[in-house]
């Protein structure tokens, strides 16, 4: 395997330039993005004049504290004698601890700061840790239980592979969620939602993979409740395989549930394939319904280049997180036949999560 490395050089008995600086500099931060590191937070640190120099005029204006790697976010605060000094009276560099005054300093001033610093430790270290207890953990669950006619249940990280016997609810729920712990029911492996709005003629369109052959006899759908007699149906979508809704293979007959809530159900009798679908609920009239919490849902990972390129010393995280996509002002009756181009992916906290029961 072939190493990428920056093509350094040593350095002839020339002047050194700033781009030989800034290129050590941009090394270490993109070192410091693939580590994760993490930071502290100092308050009122002392900072030390810097009184050597041969030009007296130029003493008291630079502040070194004895750490170093600041980060601008949340911004230093200097203090002068316990007083928060104005930001237009001096020059900061957070990378070098340092502070520059425009103007001299009285030789009693007591300058401090409030800065957050990088220091030496490493998230990714913490990531290898519990990659690492997580594999021996599935060492152990792969070496039994099966002996005699009892039958080896395989499971991998702590999660038994995902085979749905009848009377299953299915629908757009993590598959790597293990409910059952040695004390009892997992309560935070797998949170619900209740009562979340949705306006009429809405289809969500939630990631719906199914692993092996499956017979579904039933859809579906919990409501809250609703200003009247509510209306739904639900269908599944084909995947158009880049990871969107594309044609529609079936909608349930339509579903009715009293305002007061419940569940409501749509016999059905179809045969699904392993594979990739998109699983919808398309309302009739707005309503409140109760679903997945988002912690429990499949996440939809979209990767922004552009915020990843952008500021490599402190980026926000580049990878934003959705539930499915979400189509509006799609007039309620036959779900359409393709799912709607305006359809947009959509994240919230809560989702009103349609369902299919295996047979």
């Amino acid at each position: 395997m072939k190493v990428a490395k920056t093509p350094y050089r040593d350095l002839a008995s020339e002047s050194i330039l700033s781009a030989h600086l800034s290129g050590v500099q941009h090394d270490v931060n993109k070192i410091q993005d693939v580590l994760g590191m993490k930071t502290d937070v100092k308050e009122n640190h002392p900072l030390l004049p810097v009184t050597d120099q041969e030009d007296s005029t130029l003493r008291f204006r630079i502040y070194e504290a004895d750490i170093r790697n600041w980060t601008t976010q949340p911004e230093p605060v200097i203090y002068r004698d316990g007083t928060v000094v104005d930001p237009g009276e001096y020059e900061l560099y957070p990378a070098y601890g340092a502070v520059v005054f425009v103007a001299q300093q009285h030789t009693d001033a007591e300058v401090t700061a409030d800065f957050t610093h990088i220091i030496g430790e490493a998230n990714i270290l913490d990531d290898i840790a519990q990659h690492a207890q997580e594999i021996e953990q599935i060492k152990e669950n792969m070496q039994g239980p099966g002996s005699g006619t009892e039958e080896a249940v395989i499971r991998v990280g702590g999660v038994e592979p995902f085979y749905p016997v009848a009377g299953t609810y299915l629908s757009h729920y993590r598959r790597d969620y293990n409910p059952i712990i040695e004390s009892g029911y997992h309560t935070e492996s797998h949170r619900p939602a209740f009562g979340i709005l949705v306006y009429g003629n809405t289809i969500d369109a939630f990631p719906f993979p199914i692993t092996r052959k499956t017979t579904f006899v039933r859809a579906g759908l919990c409501l809250r409740n609703g200003n009247d007699t509510v209306r739904a149906k639900v269908g599944i979508y084909a995947d158009d395989g880049t990871g969107r809704p594309s044609n529609l293979i079936f909608q349930s007959p339509e579903m009715t549930i009293a305002a007061d809530g419940g569940w409501g159900y749509a016999d059905l009798q179809v045969e699904l394939q392993p594979g990739l679908y998109w699983i919808a609920r398309h309302d009739g009239a707005d309503a409140y319904w109760n679903g997945l919490h988002q912690m429990s849902a499949i996440p939809l990972m979209r990767f922004n280049g552009e915020t990843f390129l952008q500021n490599l010393a402190e980026r926000p995280n580049p990878h934003t997180v959705f539930g499915g996509y979400r189509a509006t002002n799609i007039t309620y009756g036959n779900m359409p036949q393709t799912f709607p181009t305006s359809g947009e992916l959509f994240r919230r906290d809560y989702y009103c999560s349609p369902w299919l029961i295996t047979g």
